[in-house]
């Protein structure tokens, strides 16, 4: 397995906690209404800016919740189109406030309202990128790489949140992934990203 580089100082340990205790509290809900960005870009998002520059992108984010890290990409990076895929199981509020969070972007959102599993065939190939970022056990992470690896193109991203101690099963998932393909992976604070070759 080649290194994992994770440059973190003083500063990203304390906003990492931060965010982490920021998102547990009803200020979260309120905060992610003024604007995502103001509150926290999430570190693969800053490394696509980078990557991509200018380039049309399509891309999918597994898990999508109230739609905070779907926005900020979307209002950060040049996306054409953005799968999310997210079950919303017994949640149609959630669902409910999440698309009209996210209306001002209905030219290049679709939802598809399924477990990962069952959205496979309704997610197309070759894509820029993908964001996992919805069950963490063991079994469900490796499941979701296995599905949307061959999807990616030739140097899209694979990558998601919640790489940190609390979430061993996604942790240990993306690790297996990484060393069993000879894979070098990237990460700061909790989130990780691989480039395909």
């Amino acid at each position: 397995m080649k290194i994992l580089s994770n440059n973190l100082n003083n500063r990203d340990i304390k906003l990492n906690f931060a965010n982490l205790f920021m998102y547990k509290t009803r200020l979260y809900a309120f905060i992610k209404k003024i604007s995502p960005i103001l509150w926290y870009t999430r570190p693969m998002t800053k490394f696509m800016i980078h990557l991509f520059k200018n380039k049309k992108l399509i891309g999918l984010e597994i898990g999508v919740e109230y739609g905070l890290n779907a926005k900020t990409m979307l209002t950060l990076l040049p996306i054409e189109k953005l799968y999310m895929v997210d079950p919303y199981i017994n949640n149609d509020q959630m669902y409910r406030e999440t698309r009209k969070y996210l209306a001002k972007y209905d030219d290049k959102t679709i939802f598809i309202r399924k477990t990962s599993e069952n959205a496979a065939n309704e997610i197309p190939d070759k894509l820029d990128f993908v964001y996992l970022d919805g069950a963490h056990t063991y079994e469900a992470v490796k499941k979701d790489i296995e599905l949307i690896y061959n999807k990616i193109k030739k140097g899209g991203i694979l990558g998601g949140h919640d790489f940190w101690a609390n979430e061993i099963g996604v942790c240990k998932a993306v690790l297996e992934f990484v060393e069993y393909n000879n894979l070098t992976i990237n990460g700061k604070l909790t989130d990780w990203w691989i480039v395909k070759e």
